[in-house]
């Protein structure tokens, strides 16, 4: 495979000054860079980046770190920052903790020994020690959180009012006549859970109507055992009229276990989810859902990055996403 003494061969020209190119050094005439890159073209000579990265300690690459890449919202997230990082020059790495605070921090050690220039990270389910976080923020990296963010001070944050989109989806279910709700909840451990579960109890609290009851509970996406729970909560409760769920799968895997107990959605049971998900447009019947805004999320989260990377001592940021009602067939 050919290489940059290939160039300088060719083109009659240093190592030094062949490299300058590559490194996109300033000292490099238009013409000089020209001569080169048409050089490279020829022999199909492809840079090596994170060679390049060790050496100048300039990467021009991000590092984003999600939960889980085959969820639909942070598919979303990741969308919306290669949108914009595509057009700004940098490119991005892309890791998943599986919810596991060890392989998140095994991926922020191997992002920081590839000298990447920023992070964006939603953070896994599990962690509790921002240790490492901490350090690498202390360190002047960069590090954007987005969705999931920890409580810590003087951080760039891109998040969406959870509690405010609990409250459109309860209100929406009383709205539509629902009086004994259900709330399927999240791991409260995880603060838009525990913001979705508040906004929840809220909604209902405030409403100008005083006879709604209501119960929590949680599923765990195993059929058997969650039609049992739900079973159990329909017996003791035989007028349930609306299901709020606080993710768009729990919701789908929901609306299975109610046909399932030949429950009809929304003759019987009203069912709103969260997430705006593709399939719940799919779904029979069309699942109501709140609006994430995930795109949205990640061109703010890269763009904050970004601005960060230009201006080391721009302010940290908090940005926070409205949410949006989505009706739908399970609740009209």
């Amino acid at each position: 495979m050919a290489g940059i003494k290939e160039i300088a061969k060719i083109t009659g020209l240093s190592l030094a000054t062949v490299s300058r190119v590559f490194n996109e050094s300033h000292l490099v005439s238009p013409k000089t860079r020209e001569k080169v890159l048409r050089a490279a073209e020829e022999l199909d000579y492809q840079p090596n980046i994170m060679a390049a990265a060790l050496r100048s300690g300039k990467s021009k690459i991000l590092g984003v770190i999600v939960p889980e890449v085959n969820n639909f919202f942070f598919s979303g997230i990741i969308n919306g920052i290669e949108k914009i990082v595509s057009d700004s020059g940098y490119n991005i790495i892309i890791s998943q903790s599986h919810e596991s605070q060890e392989k998140e921090n095994e991926a922020l050690n191997s992002f920081l020994k590839l000298k990447v220039e920023g992070i964006l990270i939603s953070i896994s389910k599990e962690t509790t020690d921002f240790s490492l976080v901490q350090k690498i923020l202390d360190s002047k990296v960069p590090v954007i959180f987005f969705d999931r963010v920890p409580n810590l001070e003087h951080i760039n944050s891109v998040t969406l009012d959870d509690h405010r989109g609990a409250i459109l989806a309860t209100e929406h279910l009383i709205d539509q006549g629902c009086r004994n709700l259900v709330h399927i909840a999240g791991d409260p451990k995880v603060s838009i859970f525990d913001k979705r579960r508040k906004g929840f109890i809220d909604a209902i609290l405030k409403s100008r109507h005083k006879n709604i009851k209501y119960s929590i509970i949680e599923l765990n996406a195993d059929v058997q055992n969650d039609i049992g729970i739900l079973q159990k909560t329909f017996d003791a409760n035989s007028n349930i009229d609306g299901v709020f769920a606080f993710g768009d799968e729990i919701g789908l895997h929901a609306l299975n276990l109610l046909k399932t107990l030949d429950v009809s959605v929304p003759e019987q049971v009203k069912l709103i989810a969260f997430g705006n998900a593709d399939f719940t447009n799919l779904t029979e019947p069309k699942i109501s859902t709140i609006d994430q805004e995930c795109s949205q999320m990640g061109e703010l989260a890269a763009n904050l990055a970004i601005k960060n990377l230009q201006d080391k001592n721009i302010n940290p940021q908090t940005k926070v996403l409205l949410p949006r009602l989505i009706v739908r067939d399970s609740t009209s």
